[in-house]
């Protein structure tokens, strides 16, 4: 089964869901619509999908995520956003897990990760088994401080976005270090999508093995894919699935397996393709 842990609706309907005043980028220009998302995953044969709040699109204003996930349950959940650094961020994450049926939470903030603010969140992540999505910049400090808090809650199952932005680091040899700390966590998985397995293709050899050691350390049980579409929609959503199933050829069948829908499946059992997926 595969399934798409990086996908991102945003309506087409500005009366209904309005852009947040400060949304920017991507989201301002293309819609994606929940109903078009799974016209197009039945076309490029993924079962299944969590649906991501876009960064800055929404704000902290998770509903179309949630209500669109709700509407094709249990093909799909939804990951929203939250501050963790804000006074009520644990409450929030009460509200929107419980009355709106969110089943992951994504951090943004301008406080670092590791921030004691962060800690009440976290608590309440593990008390409701929601798993945890972090940015990681592409600066191993980030990662470091990924660490730091993760390690205060091993109950708590996180994984950064974007393969922690690696591909876009100047200094990959010091990614790579941080993130082999990280994947020493038992809680902590990573998350590889087009923006590091488009770039892939042209890394030259010291970097290619660089890479090849964060998937080592962290294993494929403990990495998942996802497309970033419609952020990232080169080819449209089948030319990112085809890049998430042909980019790591060198890893076993079952390996991509596992990178490709078996470790989602862990985190987010309750998600079923449906019968005419």
């Amino acid at each position: 089964m595969i399934i798409d842990t990086h996908t991102h609706v945003v309506s087409s309907d500005k009366v209904k869901h309005p852009l947040d005043p400060g949304a920017r980028g991507w989201s301002t220009e293309v819609s994606n619509d929940v109903e078009d998302l799974i016209s197009e995953m039945d076309r490029a044969g993924v079962e299944c999908a969590t649906l991501v709040q876009p960064a800055g699109t929404y704000g902290l204003d998770n509903i179309y995520q949630c209500d669109s996930a709700k509407q094709y349950a249990p093909r799909t959940v939804a990951v929203g956003i939250l501050d963790p650094a804000a006074p009520d961020a644990a409450d929030k994450l009460s509200y929107w897990v419980n009355e709106h049926g969110m089943k992951g939470v994504r951090l943004q903030s301008q406080a670092e990760a590791d921030d004691p603010r962060c800690d009440t969140l976290w608590e309440r992540a593990e008390a409701l088994g929601v798993p945890i999505s972090i940015g990681g910049g592409g600066q191993p400090e980030k990662v470091d401080r990924m660490r730091n808090v993760a390690a205060r809650h091993p109950n708590v199952i996180f994984a950064p976005d974007h393969f922690a932005g690696w591909s876009g680091s100047p200094d990959k040899a010091a990614m790579t270090a941080a993130l082999e700390d990280l994947a020493k966590l038992t809680n902590a998985y990573l998350r590889i999508s087009s923006t590091s397995l488009g770039p892939y293709a042209d890394l030259i050899p010291a970097e290619n093995e660089l890479f090849r050691r964060v998937i080592d350390a962290f294993t494929p049980q403990r990495m998942m894919w996802g497309s970033n579409f419609p952020s990232s929609r080169d080819g449209g959503y089948i030319g990112q699935v085809q890049l998430g199933l042909a980019a790591l050829s060198w890893l076993s069948d079952d390996d991509r397996d596992w990178i490709m829908g078996e470790t989602a499946h862990k985190l987010w059992p309750m998600l079923q393709p449906s019968a005419r997926a």
